[in-house]
């Protein structure tokens, strides 16, 4: 009988936070214009969390390769969940007008995981000294064109590829392992810490980064586009040290919110839609106005709210139809490919 390898925590651990960073982030989004806190907690959150997502999205999709055939039934799966999400957003009054292959919100990334699950099945035999750097030099390039943007989703196609590609390539064990370097996770805290006290002496300047760190606009919207190659590549850097410096701090062992890491459908699924229906009901303007906490208490209320928000979305039984649509045949699979 073949040993069953012991389950990665590590990972499990890694998603559980970065699901509740997303939906923290989409929280935060509602005040940056008005509330200097919640610019700093855009940058700190910002700065890693979709890079390191993706990446551990790349890590986990090689299943999607099986006996060396693309699995089109969970890139089929994907586009689906794309179109229903951005329809349960029209329905909550915020996809006006509905364009199906326009996307600035969060439905980008289900149709991303579809692309790069079909470009990556094409280049999978390459090496990775080949292919990633032609996909980070793709990237650089993208904001050089004003028509590269949200259109087909394509600026975040091509600017996160370069993470989904290094994780399709690594290891997710031998990443692990070596994640557990002590001297590593010392370092790791030094740059965390240093990340929250730049996001805060440096809020200013490093706020206007912003539209690299969404990766949606060219260059052309950056206070100055002709650093935008260069702030780019200084913003890939950041988020790889930075996204390596997370995985570094995280424990390897199970504890009470592992759980959440076999979850994140769901809760990207539905936090948006909900966050727009509270956001109409006034729930935002009540926390951070209505309750007299102030400008830095009120912020870290309503951010609280963001993490109640995804623990009520992470229960074990929402995830059910999702997985039945992952495993659903929409085209039938010869006998010896299951």
């Amino acid at each position: 009988m073949a040993e069953t390898k012991p389950r990665l925590y590590l990972w499990d651990n890694v998603k559980s936070l970065l699901i509740i960073l997303v939906v923290m982030g989409h929280f935060v989004t509602q005040y940056t214009g008005s509330n200097e806190f919640m610019q700093s907690a855009f940058i700190i959150i910002y700065s890693v969390h979709m890079p390191l997502f993706i990446f551990v999205s790349g890590l986990f999709s090689k299943s999607t390769f099986k006996n060396d055939r693309l699995n089109f039934n969970k890139v089929i799966a994907f586009i689906i969940l794309y179109f229903l999400l951005k329809f349960v957003i029209f329905l909550t009054g915020h996809g006006r007008p509905f364009r199906p292959f326009y996307e600035g919100g969060i439905p980008w990334y289900m149709l991303a995981m579809a692309v790069w699950l079909c470009i990556t099945f094409i280049i999978r035999k390459a090496p990775l000294k080949a292919v990633l750097p032609v996909s980070v030099i793709l990237a650089l390039a993208a904001g050089l064109f004003d028509f590269i943007n949200s259109d087909f989703c394509l600026s975040r196609i091509i600017v996160f590829y370069p993470f989904f590609l290094l994780g399709f390539y690594l290891d997710p064990t031998k990443v692990a392992e070596k994640s557990r370097d002590r001297r590593l996770s010392a370092a790791a805290a030094v740059l965390i810490a240093a990340l929250f006290v730049c996001a805060f002496v440096f809020r200013e300047q490093l706020y206007l980064m912003r539209p690299l760190m969404v990766a949606q606009h060219p260059y052309s919207t950056l206070w100055n586009p002709s650093l935008g190659v260069f702030l780019r590549a200084a913003w890939y850097a950041g988020a790889t040290v930075l996204s390596a410096a997370v995985v570094c701090l995280l424990p390897n062992k199970k504890n009470r919110l592992s759980y959440i890491g076999a979850s994140t459908l769901p809760i990207y699924f539905f936090h948006r839609p909900i966050l727009y229906l509270l956001m109409d009901a006034g729930f935002g303007d009540l926390i951070m106005h209505g309750t007299g906490a102030g400008p830095v208490l009120a912020p870290i209320l309503f951010l609280l709210c963001a993490v109640v928000l995804a623990l009520l979305l992470s229960f074990p039984q929402l995830n059910i139809p999702f997985n039945k649509l992952m495993k659903i045949e929409f085209i039938k699979r010869k006998a010896h490919e299951n």
